[in-house]
């Protein structure tokens, strides 16, 4: 597993500042867990896909041979895998290529993912499908490719991974270190790299997305919990988790 870099308190106190210029509005109807009702014991029975695992792993096509890699991961705003971006074709005619394959179309093994794209038909897989990406520059979500941008309510995991994390009282509190998910493709956590002031390590927390007023475009991502909340969480164990590509 990759271990992040050690967290500087600078770093953390201007991601305290830039969050506090990033205001998360909660909606009402969104309920927050209580972390004394939360622990790992679904993460573990249920297992699943790490990002960490996910980003850059083996795609193969349907006749079962490498073609690629995964790019990146889009999402939608019920915090399911909308679809992947690969990078395909090194090998082919057309060459070096990425697509984008709807998640129900992906299927992910022990190997890798395999995707339904060959080299005739890897155009019927562009990168510009208006329902997840558009060539327009429509808002605040940074690019994909170098003239890509997700459509409304469709987010890129990258877009999330290595960002600062606060607290709702404003306190740099890590950094974001992995996303987990079901088999399915649904969020099952958010992993955070604490502070040594936190004691470092991982820690696994629910994650609130859009509902919680949490936007992509954001470079810090806000726990709806204070101090007093972490004092009881435990560290999360990867080894009690057994995901595709451990």
């Amino acid at each position: 597993m990759r271990l992040s870099q050690p967290i500087s308190i600078l770093a953390l106190a201007v991601a305290s500042a830039t969050v506090a210029a990033q205001t998360q509005t909660q909606d009402d109807s969104v309920d927050v867990i209580a972390l004394s009702e939360w622990n790992y014991d679904t993460l573990y029975d249920e297992s699943g896909m790490t990002a960490q695992a996910l980003m850059d792993t083996e795609v193969f096509g349907p006749d079962g041979e490498e073609i690629g890699n995964i790019e990146n991961v889009l999402l939608n705003d019920s915090n399911e895998i909308a679809a992947v971006i690969a990078q395909v074709g090194g090998f082919w005619d057309i060459g070096d290529t990425h697509v984008l394959v709807p998640w129900e179309q992906v299927e992910v093994n022990e190997d890798g993912v395999s995707i339904p794209v060959r080299e005739d038909n890897a155009e019927d897989y562009g990168l510009f499908n208006e329902e997840y990406i558009t060539e327009a520059d429509l808002s605040y979500i940074t690019q994909v490719e170098d003239d890509a941008t997700t459509g409304p309510r469709i987010w890129k995991l990258s877009d999330l991974m290595d960002d600062y994390v606060s607290l709702d009282d404003g306190n740099g509190y890590g950094l974001v270190d992995d996303v987990l998910f079901t088999e399915d493709g649904n969020i099952q956590a958010v992993v955070v790299n604490a502070d040594g002031a936190y004691g470092g390590g991982a820690y696994a927390y629910p994650f609130y997305g859009f509902d919680y007023g949490w936007d992509p475009g954001y470079s810090a991502y806000t726990l709806p919990y204070g101090d007093t909340d972490l004092e009881n969480v435990s560290a999360f164990d990867y080894d009690e988790y057994d995901g595709f590509w451990q």
